[in-house]
């Protein structure tokens, strides 16, 4: 280093320095002392514990919150299907009367009944008279989309568009389209029948619940379905969302183009009892007022048409819900679906009076055969060994690994596919990765509250799961913390809701459990 004396010109030459560069000395480097490296790295270890210990905490929280808002979201949304089915005490005494007298099934004959005074032909010329297309006319002020027979892919992407765009599709047109639907699935078997052989892989979808903006990204990410690019849908379609019909319509029109390659599976809200909770009834009422009645029949007589399940490459079972101690596919495919117009009503014929019903008309087998209904529609996984009803949803069952090894090993099966449980991530391995949970409604909750996923299955590969997050462009990007606190709010104001909608059912409990107000 060297400092540097400058002359100054402005100044006269007589008071002017000389200039020169005058060497400074330089001072010896020491090197730190060991003490002093010592109290350095405990003071950054302390500072990586400091942080480490805050991070922890802060994750701890994050994860209390979460699953906090979960539980509630959970509780919530399966004590409304507890109070709208009333399944859960006949369905005890449905499961023991399969491996009884049945004599001793007086109850589940009272729930059972839906007297039916057509005969099948009958009925089917009735659905065509009242809900036929032809009957229903077009205003001259109708500016939207046309549909004409044949369909065609054409109207299939003018249709996705239409829809991007908020247009809605006239009542006629939605008609001709669902008996187009109800014509091709009355020919189909109860267990789709998929294969990769041809398209190389086949995608399975979940639970979509009437959001059109998942089933677009869908599409956006994964392709329109075609004969190279086939689909399962695996239940659920409608309910809860707020555009179901839409969703209905564009996986109905796919079906139609390719009938071969677009699956379609039952879910349990593939039923009229739970459309009239969980907001399908309320959408056609809204949006179809004068012809609501006619599509809300032949919504209902859809239902009953569609597949309980698919069956890709032999070894691969997809259903909407699972599986239990008794399922069984030669029971399965003898199942005269057509008579489940409401899975948590069959239409027996029962005569209308409780002391004249013919309890030997309700055979063993009638009730196992509804049980396999229940439980492929219904069911869901636990960790535990055994099979016992689904006291927590109300319908159904709960089974264990051992059961899905048993069920597996019977069919020579390598997987179990179903959807019916929202899941953070879009998706759930369980039971060593025999079961696979696929849900495919983002946000379902609340925004942020979880991702979606489809599964891709292809030929001789192992499978790929793809997760997604809907969100408008409009929308910043929540960050972690941000979601974590939106779906809390919204969980708690929820609770908050059905606590002052049962307050004086809550107040009741709270007095027979404290009599004296201590």
């Amino acid at each position: 280093m060297f400092a540097e004396r400058w002359i100054c010109f402005c100044c006269p030459q007589a008071h002017k320095f000389q200039r020169s560069i005058v060497p400074i000395e330089q001072v010896p480097s020491s090197k730190p002392s060991k003490s002093r490296v010592k109290k350095k790295s405990d003071l950054t270890l302390s500072s990586v514990i400091i942080i480490q210990s805050w991070f922890r905490r802060r994750q701890a929280l994050f994860e209390i919150r979460r699953k906090a808002a979960w539980t509630i979201y959970q509780n919530i949304e399966y004590a409304g299907e507890q109070d709208q089915l009333k399944l859960y005490n006949f369905f005890l005494d449905l499961m023991q009367a399969v491996t009884k007298d049945p004599r001793e099934v007086l109850v589940i004959a009272k729930v059972l009944r839906r007297s039916s005074s057509l005969s099948a032909t009958a009925e089917e010329l009735e659905l065509a008279e009242t809900t036929s297309p032809e009957t229903v006319n077009i205003e001259p002020s109708y500016k939207g989309l046309h549909v004409q027979l044949p369909i065609k892919k054409e109207h299939f992407e003018a249709l996705i568009l239409g829809f991007q765009r908020g247009e809605s599709l006239h009542a006629r047109y939605v008609l001709l389209i669902l008996h187009e639907v109800r014509r091709i699935l009355k020919r189909l078997p109860n267990v789709n029948v998929v294969s990769t052989h041809q398209s190389t892989c086949v995608t399975v979808v979940g639970d979509l619940h009437g959001s059109l903006s998942d089933l677009l990204l869908i599409f956006h990410k994964n392709g329109l379905p075609s004969n190279e690019n086939p689909y399962i849908f695996n239940g659920d379609i409608v309910d809860r969302g707020s555009q179901s019909i839409e969703l209905f319509i564009l996986i109905s029109v796919a079906f139609i183009v390719y009938p071969t390659n677009v699956y379609l599976n039952r879910g349990n809200h593939e039923d009229h009892v739970l459309n009239l909770r969980y907001g399908f009834m309320k959408e056609i009422l809204r949006k179809y007022k004068s012809q609501s009645t006619k599509l809300l029949h032949l919504f209902e007589n859809i239902y009953r048409w569609m597949p309980v399940a698919s069956l890709i490459d032999d070894h691969i079972f997809v259903t909407h819900g699972g599986i239990s101690d008794i399922t069984d596919m030669s029971k399965i495919n003898r199942i005269q679906r057509s008579q489940y117009v409401s899975i948590l009503s069959p239409s027996f014929v029962i005569p209308e009076t409780d002391e004249q019903v013919p309890i030997h008309s309700l055979s063993n087998d009638q009730l196992l055969e509804w049980r396999q209904m229940l439980d492929l529609l219904w069911s869901d996984p636990k960790q535990e060994n055994g099979c016992e009803p689904n006291t927590y949803r109300g319908g159904g069952c709960y089974w264990g690994p051992d059961i899905t090894d048993r069920v597996l090993k019977k069919h020579n099966w390598s997987l179990i596919i179903r959807s019916h449980e929202c899941k953070e991530e879009g998706f759930d391995y369980c039971h060593g990765k025999k079961v696979l949970t696929i849900f495919s409604a983002s946000n379902y909750y609340a925004v942020g509250s979880n991702r979606g996923a489809y599964v891709k299955i292809f030929e001789n590969q192992p499978l790929a799961i793809v997760q997604f997050l809907a969100t408008k462009n409009t929308v910043k990007p929540l960050t972690l913390w941000e979601r974590v606190s939106h779906v809390e709010e919204q969980a708690l104001r929820n609770l908050m809701e059905k606590f002052s909608a049962n307050q004086c059912r809550l107040m009741k409990e709270f007095r027979l459990k404290d009599p004296h107000q201590s």
